[in-house]
């Protein structure tokens, strides 16, 4: 999960939160969908894509060609949380859209589709959370794990964002175990060749045209301290907050 670093909330929310805010699951969910039909989506979904770097806020999967489509996201439901729901911290994209359900096993499901409206705020790392990269692992195999260091704590609440949003759903251990058995290979094919690795480590973790490749945490786990110092030096923006 990539730390999403939140920008002002476009003008159409802002002139949406002067009003008083939702006080029913009802009220919330009209609300949001009279605002949805009245192009609000659209510049909403423009914004979000853009401060994410075109990745799925809790998968990292790539939105550039996805083909299971992406819909905007309440990370504190809207239905047990009404005041959030214009509330432009609390709202990310997230891959798959309502359409892509349909064919998609429940076993399969990810994110905000299976996360639905449960959550608990005490528990769940959310992806604006300036911190909240280091409390994921991404291993060979595809599987996503809470972090070796963290504290007993740090872990209940990592596993929990997991279990969560299914984040070791087959398709996305699929999906991964794939992504990064190719970059792995490279890598050690370029082992012995530094300047051609450098290279390699700034096409997968470098933006071009403000997009970032899918996987783009556990790519960069993949390339460690040389990967590191190639974003700081090639693409400082793509970092986390506390490491700018």
């Amino acid at each position: 999960m990539r730390t999403i670093h939140k920008a002002q909330a476009p003008p159409i929310l802002q002139r949406e939160q002067q009003k008083t805010p939702p006080s029913s699951a009802r009220e919330a969910e009209t609300r949001w969908k009279r605002f949805r039909k009245t192009h609000g989506k659209t510049e909403i979904r423009a914004c979000l894509l853009e401060e994410q770097w075109w990745l799925c806020g809790y998968t990292e999967l790539s939105l550039t060609d996805f083909e299971h489509g992406f819909h905007i996201e309440h990370i504190h439901p809207k239905s047990t949380y009404p005041p959030g729901t214009f509330d432009y911290h609390n709202l990310v994209i997230s891959a798959l859209d309502s359409d892509a359900l349909k064919s998609f096993p429940k076993l399969d499901r990810f994110g905000g589709h299976f996360k639905q409206s449960h959550y608990d705020a005490k528990l769940f790392v959310s992806p604006v959370l300036p911190d909240s990269q280091r409390y994921f692992e991404y291993l060979s195999n595809g599987r996503v794990e809470p972090a070796f260091k963290l504290s007993t704590e740090e872990q209940k609440r990592a596993r929990y964002t997991i279990d969560l949003l299914n984040l070791n759903s087959p398709y996305l251990v699929n999906a991964r175990r794939k992504w990064l058995m190719e970059i792995e290979d490279e890598i050690d094919r370029l082992l012995d060749n530094i300047p051609a690795l450098k290279i390699l480590a700034e096409c997968e973790l470098c933006d071009t045209n403000g997009r970032l490749r899918q996987f783009h945490t556990a790519a960069r786990e993949r390339f460690g301290h040389l990967g590191n110092q190639m974003m700081k030096n090639a693409c400082p923006k793509c970092l986390g907050i506390n490491e700018i």
